[in-house]
């Protein structure tokens, strides 16, 4: 009988040795990558800013010659994150020749800060309070913002302190109103009940109004010059102000509306089960963009689920760009929003399958109003497009009177802020989308300037399920490899977040279950180090691993042990497909706010 050389080789090979072979294999598919983790990690001394750059000299190589670094974080409320962001700052204005500093915050607003940092003009804790926003007034923020004060004055380097989010416009109105009182007067009776009645909304704002919403885009080729019938289920409780319903909008040129319905007179109120609900509506054959979804202008809380939509009667579905089920891990194809509104997938109620879209308006004063419906939102946007042509057009003349290129480009910013803010509550843009056209602004009118970005992770990440893509996402496409960012990791501890009901307040958590990102990369038993993902192989057992997702903390402005375990807080990521670095926290405390 012949032997087969798989037989002939095994009469040679210990069977220990067969064993170990295949432990090996298993480990190599199974076990988390925590050598190769331990190998290539960047160990780090220090959170802290002032205490020398020795252990970060390989970050000089990290970053090498990008023109922008994006620094995230894992929650809005964790001092070592906030202090490890101060130290890279540091690192990044005295070694790599970075001029400009960006953050999450208004952008006008988070301008006013230069002054104070360029030339020690205005107190920079009022300057602070200024940005509106509780996560950025801590004694951590602030002790940056002293020591770019302190290294400008020393002559030592220049940092300049800028912003780039857009959510409140107050003070764009104004500089821009401002402005064309005194330089563009025959603009005023056009320009001024325009921008009243966008400080009329931010008003209603500021009480906790506005309206949750969830927005797609539908493909126009499919359904211009048919028929269109969408319908879906809404579950409602509590909602005796307003409504939630279904909505579906068709613009033509110039931003003409050509078909709208939002169901404002006949949808969900009170307190019901789950019932399906309608729009039928014709879609011109020269409509240029189709937007549709969830709407809920109202008290109480309303979910959603198993939407449909027929085309001429037949069903339409494209699962790979919008989960009309929310069964995905984020509500895919749809932005999700809304001012005074949590909306978020909730995994406890569905209609069908295991998780439905849940909007809560949240606590508000018993006096606030409801808003206008998205018809009339959608116009205003439309009118203050308008400002921003204007400007854009007048803009060779403003500079034939004398008047200072700098000066006219940022007053038409402030124009291009409150259209952004107006985009953002019709659901036209996105706030990711609006705060990276803000950055690539910076980035224009800097030539050759570096800039270094402070966001939450969610924003700085390059990826999101299709139809939505984060502020890193649209920057990545512009600047390639100019950009680096850095997602931020922890393994257990505290941070600050809002509770609804119990407002701005500490929470602490243990570590994450065996396999999710952060707790393997707590397995590498280094408190305090930065990975280069980058390095991940293309091949073999550690590239499968980290092309898997795996759960991570994501924690915003808003958070409830409830929710501790939620897609609104867990995430899973494929990280080398979000970010290029990687800086990981053993241990994290609380920010701490400024009195």
């Amino acid at each position: 009988m012949r032997i087969s050389e798989r037989t002939r080789w095994r009469q040679f090979v210990p069977p220990w040795f067969l064993l170990a072979l295949l432990v090996a294999a298993q480990a190599t598919t199974d076990e988390p990558p925590t050598e190769w983790i331990r190998s290539h990690a960047i160990p780090l001394r220090t959170v802290e800013a002032g205490h020398g750059f020795e252990d970060m000299q390989p970050l000089a190589n990290v970053v090498g010659d990008a023109r922008i670094v994006a620094l995230g974080e894992a929650t809005h409320g964790t001092r070592e994150f906030f202090q490890l962001k101060h130290r890279m700052i540091e690192f990044l204005a005295t070694q790599k020749g970075f001029t400009i500093f960006s953050i999450e915050a208004n952008m006008p607003e988070a301008y006013r800060l230069n002054d104070f940092v360029l030339n020690g003009q205005g107190d920079p804790k009022q300057l602070l309070k200024g940005m509106y926003f509780w996560t950025w007034d801590t004694e951590e923020v602030l002790d940056m913002i002293l020591w770019m004060r302190e290294f400008n004055r020393s002559g030592k380097g220049r940092i300049e302190f800028t912003g780039f989010d857009m959510q409140t416009p107050n003070i764009a109105v104004d500089n821009v109103r401002s402005f064309v009182a005194l330089h563009d007067k025959g603009y005023e009776a056009t320009l001024n009940p325009i921008y009243e009645e966008v400080t009329r909304r931010t008003k209603r704002g500021a009480s906790g109004t506005g309206f949750g919403v969830a927005t797609a885009t539908f493909p126009l080729k499919v359904a211009a010059g048919k028929h269109v019938t969408y319908s879906g289920y809404i579950k409602t409780e509590g909602i005796s102000e307003g409504f939630a319903g279904l909505w579906w909008r068709v613009d033509g040129e110039a931003g003409k509306i050509l078909a709208f319905d939002n169901m404002q007179n006949r949808g969900a109120t009170g307190t019901t089960p789950w019932t399906r609900y309608e729009i039928s509506l014709d879609v011109p054959p020269e409509a240029t963009n189709i937007n549709f979804g969830v709407l809920h202008p109202g008290n109480g809380t309303a979910w959603f689920d198993s939407l449909e939509v027929q085309i001429d009667g037949k069903p339409y579905s494209d699962p790979s760009a919008i989960d009309l089920d929310f069964e995905s891990s984020t509500p895919l194809g749809f932005y999700t929003g809304g001012q005074g509104y949590q909306v978020t997938l909730d995994s406890s109620v569905a209609h069908t399958g295991k998780q439905s879209l849940r909007s809560s308006r949240l606590p508000a004063p018993a006096n606030a109003k409801l808003p206008d419906q998205i018809l009339s939102d959608h116009l205003l946007a439309v009118k203050c497009r308008d400002v921003v042509e204007h400007l854009s057009h007048a803009r060779a003349t403003f500079l034939q009177d004398g008047l200072d290129a700098e000066n006219v480009d940022w007053i038409i910013q402030n124009a291009r802020i409150v259209l952004q803010y107006a985009q953002l509550e019709s659901g036209e843009q996105s706030r990711d989308q609006s705060m990276a056209e803000n950055v690539e602004w910076i980035a224009d009118h800097n030539p050759g300037a570096k800039i270094v970005l402070w966001a939450h992770n969610g924003h700085v990440k390059y990826t999101n399920p299709p139809g939505f893509d984060p502020m890193g996402g649209y920057l990545h496409k512009k600047f390639g490899r100019e950009l680096v960012n850095f997602g931020f990791s922890f393994n257990e501890g505290s941070f600050r977040a809002i509770e609804t009901g119990k407002g701005l307040h500490e929470f602490s958590v243990r570590p994450l279950a065996e396999g999710s990102l952060d707790r393997t990369l707590a397995s590498a038993n280094i408190p305090l180090f930065a990975l280069d993902l980058r390095l991940v192989p293309k091949t073999g057992p550690i590239a499968e691993w980290f092309s898997k997702p795996h759960a991570m903390r994501s924690i915003g402005a808003l958070y409830s042990e409830k929710d501790a375990e939620s897609p609104m807080v867990i995430s899973n990521e494929r990280w080398p497909e979000d970010f290029d670095v990687i800086f990981f926290v053993e241990k994290t405390t609380a920010a701490h706010g400024n009195p």
